[in-house]
């Protein structure tokens, strides 16, 4: 069965670290850092940009997204921060 996003939330003073909530009950704290060489991904820093989510990816109003696939990809590339 394919992961879907609960939730993507981010604190306005770090929009450059997310926690998204899978289902199953997984929650990730997810470093954007690696993305930032993206020119809408700075943007989220910059701004203070707070994701959302339609359930198959994170997203923010200036068209940065990730996708479940990109997350977890970025997840096992960081050492996974898997807190639950």
């Amino acid at each position: 069965m394919a992961r879907k996003i609960v939730k993507a939330e981010a604190e306005i003073e770090r929009p450059e670290e997310i926690f998204v909530e899978l289902t199953g009950g997984i929650t990730i704290l997810l470093s954007l850092k690696p993305k930032l060489q993206d020119p809408k991904f700075a943007q989220i820093k910059e701004l203070s940009l707070l994701p959302k989510t339609d359930g198959g990816r994170v997203y923010w109003e200036n068209g940065a997204s990730l996708t479940v696939k990109e997350i977890m990809t970025m997840q096992r590339a960081d050492s996974g921060r898997e807190i639950n």
